[in-house]
């Protein structure tokens, strides 16, 4: 795990040192970001998910990679002693995690390709469509000055029918259910593209982290614990108790203890959405996700007796 941790950092530092030495100008993560959210993470998403068998079990892992999100998400929106504003922003942060763009490069350097990876494309079908529906409904109700849900959820549910994530995971999923699998034709360029997406979300990353205003620093580290904390142990509670395998766990756990979505700062400039909050947010879940993940897998390591 040290291994996978030095891995992350070092391609991380890459995206970083480019920017900070001017290799990569102002703006030109937005490209390599266009190029994981069109072609590379849909490529995965479609080689992978097409080649699983959709099962029962599949069916019930997916469930339950979803459940812990959706508990702490209601959870934390049902705290009426809080201002509604920050009850928006806590659940968010809370469950709109980095599953396809941290998520996964980490479960490849830190488990292995091939199986672990498969399971992780498989969590973030089951969860990302729930995350990011609501954390779109969120952003839409606090930008419309109270929209009322049905409103938000008609306007969430547009945006979802163009996002390319979820388009291929509803391909994916569809060819899965129908035993259609991939003629090797399209299967081999998809899953080259698909492999290339570790490595470029990553220096994708870094790149982003670069020239940003953390002055709101303190307040970011409180923010961070319900995902990088609480989540990842309400995961593990229920993996353990629906007996998932060691290495569906472990997928589970790593998946749902992510750092908050990158995206998130581009959606909060576009709804005018604390701001100054989310940049400094992002850094310190980023960096803070990768001790965190560590100790949750070997917390895992020993709940399964790894």
């Amino acid at each position: 795990m040290l291994s996978a941790t030095l891995s992350i950092l070092v391609l991380v530092g890459v995206g970083f040192a480019a920017r900070a030495l001017g290799l990569l100008g102002e703006g030109d993560e937005r490209a390599l970001n266009g190029y994981l959210y069109w072609l590379a993470l849909p490529s995965l998403f479609v080689h992978d998910l097409a080649q699983v068998p959709l099962d029962l079990a599949t069916l019930r892992f997916m469930g339950l990679g979803a459940l812990p999100v959706l508990a702490l998400g209601a959870l934390i929106l049902s705290l009426r002693p809080l201002p509604r504003d920050f009850r928006y922003l806590l659940a968010l942060t809370a469950v709109f995690g980095s599953l396809a763009f941290f998520g996964i490069p980490f479960v490849e350097f830190a488990l292995g390709p091939g199986e672990p990876v498969r399971l992780a494309a498989l969590a973030v079908a089951g969860i990302a469509p729930f995350t990011v529906a609501l954390a779109l409904v969120l952003l839409e109700a606090h930008g419309s000055g109270g929209m009322r849900p049905g409103a938000a959820l008609v306007r969430t549910l547009r945006r979802l029918s163009r996002n390319p994530l979820i388009l291929s995971i509803v391909v994916g999923v569809a060819l899965a259910a129908a035993g259609l699998g991939l003629p090797s034709s399209l299967a081999v360029p998809l899953g080259m593209l698909g492999r290339t997406t570790a490595p470029v979300a990553l220096v994708t990353l870094g790149a982003f982290l670069y020239g940003r205003d953390y002055r709101a620093f303190l307040p970011a580290l409180g923010l961070a614990a319900p995902r990088l904390l609480v989540l990842p142990g309400l995961t593990l509670l229920a993996a353990a108790g629906a007996r998932l395998s060691p290495l569906e766990g472990a997928v589970l756990v790593v998946m749902n203890g992510t750092p908050i979505a990158v995206n998130t700062i581009v959606l909060s400039h576009r709804y005018r959405f604390h701001e100054e909050e989310i940049a400094p947010l992002i850094l310190v879940s980023s960096l803070g996700s990768l001790l965190t993940l560590n100790l949750w897998l070997l917390a895992a390591e020993r709940v399964w007796g790894g």
